[in-house]
């Protein structure tokens, strides 16, 4: 019975975890077998529930030299628990070794003593989440990249512009000397014209003139080659710098992860894409402001606090699942997310924080909800585990036999007492069916019972209870069995008929007393009849005949009407003794007397017989007992020794067993009685058979003599051995002093 509910309520858990989404297997043993494994483990494991009794290292022979089949024997030693997250492990999947991601849990499942005798493995494939997370991590390495790029560039820029103000100070001085050159060129040029003549002349003469200002021509040329230069990078680098700050707000604008740049102490939203404003329910208006005037719910907050100190230490700070209270659509609602606050670093100052967030509510309810529904579980095992347990006691102390069948009949448990009862182990009993033939079923009256019969079958075909419905059944070896059973049908969820259960009760001793009574009433109605029938046909006699009858004739029919006038009231006797040791209501009436007074009042027997009584032994003893009733005893054993040993001599002893009891026995040399009915001789109604002989009688003689010695503190029993006579005893307390 135990087995079967406990399995009936481990297969209601299997099937709740095999529907569950999440990945889900059962182990047992060092050896880490696999009882349980639901699809979506299956779907991971890329394997059927063939693997089902399997080891988990045949399985997934891929798991040899990763660190998984260790860790899960040591749970299974030490009974601790083992949680981990975001691991990689390496699957065959279609003849490819793969890497996946999991967040597991190894939870050691204990019964009361302590003892762990399974392992729940449940498991979260995120390699999704992983790649998402590698591909976060590098774009904001990629982002560090471009902040380092950006701090670089801002150290050129500042390089360059102030090697851009010494050049506008060369160049503004230059102009001036150009101006200045430019103004003698004009004057000397006018002069030239007048003096072109004087010149010409003189070439000669002004010939270092001109050399001397070829020479300043050249020098401004190469000074105005050296300002185009100059120039050119100066607009090399401010392209260069409009450039990178397009690319890093393309970036944050771009993201697939919700991101926005917060300058300054005051956290001034600078940058921020559409994905945050969408995940705070904002719009762009908020650029410009400080994050906690357009989101004053942060204040004193862990996210707002970690936020601040990023800033003022310029550390980057991250968290996953961190609960945050946000105002949306109108009221104060806790959402999770997964985010990091990185510096943002300027001229090597930090001087705002980039923040970039994930929610997860959704998956931390999910979380929160299956954690919720293994705490349930867990609580709904346990009090499954303490129902069986009850339940398991009830059954093992029933003085009734227990036996569960499913829908084919098929015997799946026994409990003690019916494998006590049936006298088979319950292994045995599980190979039958409740009509096998091997349990040689039978009606009351001995003919084969039919399997259509059989109360279970009357049951399982009705759908209905059936109550004390008696059966008999007939053993291999040993005495037939009457059984009185009740039957009940067990149905699913569904109202299907899964099975039944049946209780039963051995009613063989009550059966064999129904049948001693109404073999009793049998022999009573008999046995009345014989003497009230000769009594009836005598004084029939007389009354028709009167005087006309012989005075012996007459005599003959008073002595035959006086016997059975007498053989009725011995009979009438029996049946009140009975009754009266029954109700309690035989009173003993104790006096002093000696063995020899005891035995002087059987003498009468030797005038009814020709056979020898032989009394001897301890006659001077005196006893303390109601003289009556032990003579009713001793007249009784003699009485069957005369009549079950027609041939015999019957000695009849006393002797001293020890200082307080006597013991007085009646031995016959008759046929004897068979062994195995000597423990029944006591019985109301038993008498054994010997060899077909008819005796008259109630049967009720020995069962009155045990009552009477139980009565006086004594003790009565029977040795016989077949062929060669049978002696029946009692003992008798002796009288102490204080008597």
């Amino acid at each position: 019975m135990i087995n079967f509910f406990s399995a009936l309520g481990t297969d209601a858990i299997f099937e709740i975890l095999k529907q569950s989404s999440d990945a889900t297997a059962i182990y047992t043993g060092e050896d880490i077998r696999i009882q349980f494994a639901n699809d979506a483990m299956l779907k991971i494991w890329n394997r059927d529930e063939g693997i089902r009794g399997k080891m988990l290292e045949e399985v997934l022979p891929e798991l040899q030299g990763q660190s998984f089949l260790g860790i899960v024997q040591n749970v299974w030693k030490k009974g601790e628990l083992y949680e981990a997250r975001n691991m990689p492990v390496r699957l065959e999947v279609n003849g490819t070794m793969i890497t996946s991601y999991f967040d597991f849990t190894y939870k050691p499942i204990m019964d009361k003593k302590g003892n762990v005798y399974c392992i729940l493995h449940t498991a979260k494939d995120i390699t999704e989440r992983h790649k998402a997370l590698e591909l976060l991590q590098d774009r904001e390495d990629e982002l560090k990249i471009v902040n380092e790029g950006l701090s670089v560039l801002n150290n050129e820029l500042m390089t360059s512009n102030a090697e851009l103000v010494t050049v506008n100070k060369e160049f503004i001085a230059t102009n001036k000397q150009l101006d200045s050159a430019n103004r003698e060129i004009y004057y000397l040029n006018d002069q030239l014209k007048q003096e072109n003549q004087h010149l010409m002349d003189d070439n000669v003469s002004h010939l270092d003139s001109i050399y001397n200002l070829y020479k300043k021509n050249t020098e401004l040329d190469v000074s105005n080659s050296e300002l185009r230069d100059l120039n050119k990078k100066i607009n090399q680098l401010n392209g260069k710098l409009t450039s990178s700050e397009m690319s890093f707000r393309d970036l944050i604008t771009q993201a697939p992860v919700p991101i926005m740049l917060l300058k300054g102490k005051n956290f001034i939203v600078s940058m921020i894409n559409v994905t945050m404003l969408k995940l705070i329910q904002k719009d762009i208006s908020i650029i410009g402001k400080s994050l906690f005037e357009a989101l004053p719910e942060l204040g004193g907050q862990r996210a707002a606090d970690m936020l601040i100190n990023t800033f003022e230490l310029g550390i980057r700070h991250s968290d996953d699942a961190n609960p945050v209270m946000l105002n949306r659509n109108g009221k104060i609602e806790e959402g999770f997310f997964n985010f990091t606050y990185t510096p943002y670093i300027e001229n090597g100052q930090v001087t705002g924080v980039i923040d970039m967030a994930v929610e997860v509510t959704s998956q931390v309810r999910s979380l929160q909800e299956k954690e919720k529904i293994i705490n349930e579980k867990a609580m709904l095992e346990s009090s499954l585990r303490k129902s069986e347990q009850r339940l398991r006691a009830i059954l093992e102390t029933m003085a009734e036999g227990v036996g569960v069948i499913d829908a084919n009949g098929q015997m799946v448990y026994a409990n003690p007492m019916a494998q006590q009862i049936l006298g088979l182990q319950e292994s045995e009993i599980k190979k039958r069916t409740y009509h096998d033939s091997q349990w040689q079923n039978l009606r009351l009256d001995g003919t084969a019972l039919p399997p259509e019969e059989h109360p279970m079958a009357i049951m399982m075909r009705s759908g209905k209870p059936v109550y004390d419905h008696e059966i008999a059944v007939q053993p291999p070896q040993g005495k037939r069995i009457y059984f009185s059973i009740n039957a009940a049908p067990m149905f699913d969820q569904s109202g299907e008929l899964t099975g039944g259960i049946g209780t039963f009760m051995d009613v063989t001793a009550r059966r064999l007393i129904a049948q001693g009574k109404d073999d009793f009433i049998s022999i009573a109605s008999h046995e009345l009849k014989t003497p009230v029938t000769a009594l009836k046909a005598s004084l029939q006699l007389l009354q028709r005949k009167g005087a006309d009858i012989a005075e012996e004739t007459r005599s003959k029919l008073l002595d035959r009407s006086v016997q059975s006038l007498n053989r009725l009231t011995d009979l009438i006797n029996d049946l009140l003794d009975t009754s009266r040791l029954e109700q309690g209501q035989m009173k003993i009436e104790k006096r002093p007397f000696t063995i020899g007074e005891l035995f002087d009042d059987c003498q009468n027997f030797s005038q009814q017989t020709d056979r020898e009584l032989i009394f001897s032994g301890a006659i001077d003893q005196t006893v303390f007992a109601d003289g009556q009733q032990i003579g009713q005893v001793m007249v009784n054993l003699i009485n069957n020794a005369l009549k079950y040993a027609p041939d015999s001599d019957v000695a009849i002893h006393a002797s001293l067993v020890d200082d307080s009891e006597i013991k007085i026995s009646v031995r016959d040399n008759g046929p004897g009685i068979p062994e195995e009915k000597l423990a029944h001789l006591f019985e109301r109604y038993y008498r054994t058979d010997y060899k077909g002989q008819r005796f008259s009688g109630l049967r009720l003689g020995l069962y009155i003599s045990s009552d009477i010695i139980k009565n006086h503190g004594g003790r009565i029993g029977v040795e016989s051995t077949l062929g060669a006579g049978t002696t029946f005893w009692f003992t008798l307390p002796l009288p102490t002093e204080c008597n």
